[in-house]
């Protein structure tokens, strides 16, 4: 019985092979022929559509470097204005916790903030942002008047956008490097390319550890 299946199944081998090889045959064929297709429009395509020339001009200076800083947004009401030029003073009112009791506490901050133009009075309840290192002790600017005190906003000067104070601080870094090019040139050193801004030594030292990680 085993013999006479083997001796049925025999012619049955080839045949089941070539159905299984012809398809494969048949995609190599397909796959083949697409990719020379595709090499001829390509090459086609390169030759008739050079790239266009760049029209950057490279006698132009780079413009100066400006440094970002992470700022967060506070809420507060100005108690001084007017006694110091562009800088007043804000009560920052929130909470803190008492981890000895394991309770939250109201608090009172004061902070320096920044007023471009002498656009607060006070009363004003403001929205100021940190991370703008005007001065030693002023780090934080005026975002926006929620509820102004006194004198009408259309009265007072306009406050200052972001994008407004940093086009001051990229004109102000720039004429401050030119100065510094100016001196150099003076007393017989020439600079080849502006510098960025300084970097200081822990900075350094965490931007080589975190190019080794990455």
């Amino acid at each position: 019985m085993a013999a006479s299946l083997s001796r049925t199944m025999l012619p049955l081998r080839p045949l089941h092979a070539a159905r299984s090889v012809a398809p494969v045959i048949r995609r190599a064929a397909s796959t083949t022929q697409q990719n020379t297709e595709a090499t001829t429009t390509t090459s086609t395509t390169a030759h008739a559509s050079p790239a266009p020339p760049s029209s950057t001009d490279a006698s132009s200076p780079p413009p100066p470097f400006i440094r970002s800083f992470p700022s967060t947004l506070k809420t507060g009401t100005v108690i001084s204005a007017g006694l110091m030029d562009r800088t007043v003073r804000v009560a920052h009112r929130h909470t803190t916790w008492d981890s000895h009791i394991r309770k939250l506490y109201p608090k009172v901050t004061k902070y320096m903030v920044s007023d471009p133009r002498n656009s607060l009075r006070e009363g004003d309840v403001i929205e100021f942002s940190s991370g703008f290192p005007k001065s030693r002790h002023v780090r934080h600017v005026v975002e926006r008047i929620i509820a102004p005190f006194g004198e009408s906003l259309e009265s007072r000067p306009p406050l200052m956008t972001k994008e407004e104070r940093d086009a001051v601080r990229v004109e102000k870094r720039a004429a401050k490097l030119d100065r510094r090019e100016a001196r150099a040139a003076d007393g017989g050193k020439r600079t080849t390319q502006r510098r960025d801004e300084y970097i200081g030594r822990v900075r350094r030292l965490v931007q080589e550890r975190m190019s080794r990680t990455q």
